[in-house]
């Protein structure tokens, strides 16, 4: 077992443990669906970390709504026919 910090915005970190990676990225998604479904729904722009023993497993400034698309399923408060940024792998308007 592991141990895994879980933040999401500026709400206090959750510790946790888990067996691996993909244990941690699960239990992580249903404790955002549990613990902070209002975000989901009015800021899902809040960004969610997650640190584990090897470092960053997010993305940096990962969305909670992009996050926990990663476990597939329907996910309260997230409709699955809408566009967000980043769902496209579109040029840079700036020519970078």
């Amino acid at each position: 077992m592991s141990d895994y910090v879980l933040a999401v915005g500026t709400h206090d970190p959750h510790g946790f443990s888990a067996q691996g990676e993909a244990d941690a990225v699960r239990y992580a998604v249903g404790y955002i669906e549990a613990r902070h479904a209002g975000e989901l729904t009015d800021r899902p722009e809040e960004v969610a970390t997650l640190m584990g023993p090897d470092g960053l497993v997010t993305r940096p400034s990962e969305r909670i709504d992009e996050f926990v698309k990663r476990v597939p399923g329907d996910h309260p408060g997230i409709d699955p026919t809408a566009f967000q940024p980043g769902d496209a792998n579109t040029p840079d308007c700036n020519g970078d």
